[in-house]
């Protein structure tokens, strides 16, 4: 699946039992669409997305809350029950490869502006790495 999004929250981290290192956060994907009055509806779409190895560092060390993202990976539809016993279905994401598409508008004012391509801000050795394979046992 390919989304572009907007991160809903700073990628949360952890190492798993194989060191392996993981980052999920959530990625909020707008949409909207007139009705036959001619009335907009606007509707958000969020998905879960967890990232491994090299692209779960790089994720939690640049990207923050608000920044768009291109993401491209492997996605699932889980369902769950929540607290008011409603069925509900979780669409996660296992991330393949990314892109930074910027910086979210809060974060244009830090410092010097966003790069065209965001992707310029990540050192090409990190950015080499990114997409080397990693073991995905969680």
């Amino acid at each position: 699946v390919t989304i572009i999004g907007n991160l809903g929250r700073n990628p949360e981290t952890r190492v798993n039992a194989n060191n392996t290192f993981i980052a999920n956060f959530s990625l909020a994907v707008n949409h909207q669409r007139k009705t036959a009055t001619g009335e907009t509806v606007k509707k958000t779409d969020w998905y879960n997305i967890t990232a491994t190895g090299r692209q779960a560092q790089v994720l939690a060390e640049y990207a923050r809350k608000g920044d768009p993202l291109y993401i491209e990976g492997k996605q699932t539809f889980n369902p769950w029950t929540d607290r008011e016993g409603n069925s509900r279905v979780s669409a996660d994401v296992l991330v393949q490869d990314f892109r930074f598409l910027g910086r979210s508008d809060q974060r244009a004012g830090e410092g010097e502006a966003a790069p065209e391509n965001s992707n310029s801000r990540i050192p090409d050795d990190i950015r080499e790495a990114m997409n080397a394979p990693d073991d995905l046992d969680f």
